[in-house]
């Protein structure tokens, strides 16, 4: 405490600042402020994404997509939905610790290290979009200056939400989505991507390359597979450990037209968008039973309460039921109407008295006009499924 007899001098004023701002930063244990890091992984070269600090939290960003990592206690961050953690400690003002992916066997983590940008600056003009044929799939890629922004689709499903950017004639783009930790890099020579490398973690790795494809539109379509004849039945295991089933009967007895089952794992981002637009589409169709069927790399007692914290994660109105281990094999005979599952998610679509109508793989949001198509072919199989209510 200071106290003054006698209004203080400019000159004792000055001192008594200094003295107290050196006395400040040497008491602080908080770290310095700053909104806007890099967090850079320990994969060989590293994996960089964007990350804010916003309040307590981290604030991952992946082009338009933001994750937000909420903050337990001490230096302990929650990943959403999937699971795993965050760990680490400021040092000076850089934030070290490491990833733990809690759904993955092994006690697999990754090194992180969180510095501050220091110097930004928004990026002018339009984005440049292009679409490339590579190794992994179609890459549909946009660019502004040297900022990137980026998704490759597959037959199965896409990566999602990729940024990054262009050094010289080199572009990286990466994700951090919870589950998945990408990072894509290759050097343009003309029309072609070469040189290149995909890491996934720190457990895999493979090159990457690709071309110029003519800009003549994607044409977007659904996947579907085909029915096997079988009759329609699953069975799977709730939250609370109770054996449900689903037939023709029991749809019947709840009084539904129609049933959509959704083939997933509470590890794949890819069903975690297709279980959103389930969810935003399902009230509209009270008539229609909804299940989600979940083949997980583990299935011990921990299991059923994974179920229910992706249930209330994504505020799914209906069960998630434990179908087996993560096996496409397995999932197709729990499902029956498949002779193999392509793979995770594969939704069915089944009113009674007809067949099955089987899609597999999902174009997510980030993929643009793919994911149109995929909304507006889910909305027209639900109204068919609607439908069977109104006219019969």
């Amino acid at each position: 405490m200071f106290a003054f007899s006698h209004p203080p001098t400019k000159a004792a004023s000055r001192c008594l600042c200094t003295f107290l701002a050196i006395t400040l930063v040497a008491c602080s244990t908080s770290h310095p402020e700053h909104n806007l890091y890099v967090a850079h992984f320990g994969t060989q070269p590293e994996t960089e994404v964007l990350a804010e600090r916003i309040a307590d939290d981290w604030v991952i960003r992946n082009g338009e997509e933001r994750i937000v990592l909420s903050h337990l206690r001490e230096e302990l961050y929650a990943v959403p939905i999937f699971g795993g953690s965050w760990k680490g400690q400021w040092v000076g003002e850089e934030w070290r610790g490491h990833w733990t992916d809690s759904l993955r066997p092994g006690n697999y983590r990754v090194p992180v290290t969180l510095t501050p940008v220091l110097n930004t600056r928004p990026t002018k003009g339009s984005k440049t979009a292009s679409r490339w044929a590579t190794s992994e799939g179609t890459l549909l890629l946009q660019t502004r200056e040297d900022s990137l922004w980026a998704t490759i689709s597959t037959p199965t499903g896409d990566y999602r939400y990729l940024a990054g950017k262009k050094t010289h004639n080199t572009l990286t783009f990466n994700t951090f989505d919870g589950a998945h930790l990408f990072r894509f890099s290759a050097t343009l020579k003309g029309d072609s991507l070469v040189h290149g490398s995909f890491l996934s973690g720190t457990h895999y790795e493979t090159s990457f390359d690709g071309v110029l494809a003519p800009d003549e539109g994607e044409g977007w379509k659904s996947g579907q597979q085909a029915f096997n004849g079988a009759e329609m039945a699953l069975t799977g295991v709730n939250a609370l450990g109770d054996t449900i089933t689903w037939n023709r009967s029991s749809l019947d007895a709840a009084g539904k037209s129609g049933l959509v089952v959704d083939v997933m794992g509470t590890w794949c981002p890819n069903c975690m968008d297709e279980a959103r637009l389930l969810a935003e589409l399902a009230p509209r169709h009270p008539d229609v039973q909804f299940v989600s069927l979940a083949f997980e790399r583990n299935t011990d007692a921990n299991i059923l309460p994974r179920l229910a914290q992706f249930q209330e994660a994504l505020q799914l109105s209906w069960d998630v039921l434990l179908g087996g281990k993560a096996s496409k094999r397995i999932a197709a005979e729990c499902l029956g109407v498949v002779d193999t599952v392509h793979s995770f998610p594969t939704t069915v679509f089944w009113a009674p008295g007809s067949d099955p109508v089987i899609h597999t793989g999902f174009n997510g949001p980030a993929t643009g006009e793919g994911y149109v198509v995929e909304r507006v072919f889910f909305e027209s199989q639900l109204r068919r499924l609607s439908g069977r209510s109104k006219n019969h």
